[in-house]
């Protein structure tokens, strides 16, 4: 049974780009988790320039007031030093004395000790009329099952705490003075032999966006 307080995508995309840059022209945009965390990709000079797809990089060029925030010092200097507006602080507790029009939390909300605690720092933070964008790893990813049958253990990227799919993570946005009213399923690339159940059961992709506001009732 579906529960109707929940928010089920029932589109899908290849790219979370494609749907956030219709919302930033001329908006105020905070985007968090800016920096590529996993050390095991090499100092994060190295990771944020060879990352051109980084997506605070589409953003931060498609409307240049975007702030970018990352818990990671070297890697907001080396932002910084690119030119890009960037600050260092832990998105749970920081205060920015200021409301944004738009903010961005890609694959972020899944490495963070105390998701809540974040979810109602970002209504905080969030103009009257804003928009939070929330993307995440799929747990039901059909991928995920061959991983378990070849590994003994489903695919986790380091610094990952816990998982979320869209019902669950619409319960916390509401219980956190959210109200979800829009959302996607990402899908970048099918790999058939491993991921069929995506072509049968949308609940199999690889990741999904939710789009939600400040409840004002």
């Amino acid at each position: 049974m579906v529960m109707v307080d929940c928010y089920i995508p029932t589109k899908t995309i290849r790219d979370r780009f494609d749907i956030i840059r219709q919302f930033i022209d001329g908006r105020s945009v905070l985007d968090l988790g800016v920096v590529d965390s996993r050390p095991a990709k090499g100092p994060a000079c190295q990771r944020i320039r060879r990352s051109r797809g980084l997506l605070f990089r589409k953003i931060a060029e498609a409307n240049p007031d975007t702030i970018g925030v990352d818990i990671d010092a070297e890697g907001v200097q080396v932002l910084r030093e690119m030119g890009y507006s960037a600050q260092c602080a832990d998105v749970q507790t920081m205060n920015l004395q200021k409301q944004f029009d738009i903010i961005i939390a890609g694959e972020l909300i899944e490495h963070l000790e105390n998701p809540g605690q974040f979810l109602r720092n970002m209504a905080r933070h969030l103009n009257k009329d804003g928009v939070l964008f929330l993307t995440t790893p799929n747990p039901f990813y059909a991928k995920q099952t061959w991983k378990i049958w070849r590994y003994l253990r489903p695919q986790v990227q380091e610094g990952h705490t816990c998982w979320f799919d869209p019902l669950t993570l619409s319960r916390l946005l509401q219980r956190c003075g959210f109200e979800p009213f829009d959302g996607y399923w990402i899908q970048p690339r099918l790999e058939l032999l491993k991921a069929w159940r995506r072509l049968l059961r949308k609940y199999f992709s690889h990741s999904f966006i939710l789009l939600a506001r400040v409840r004002t009732k």
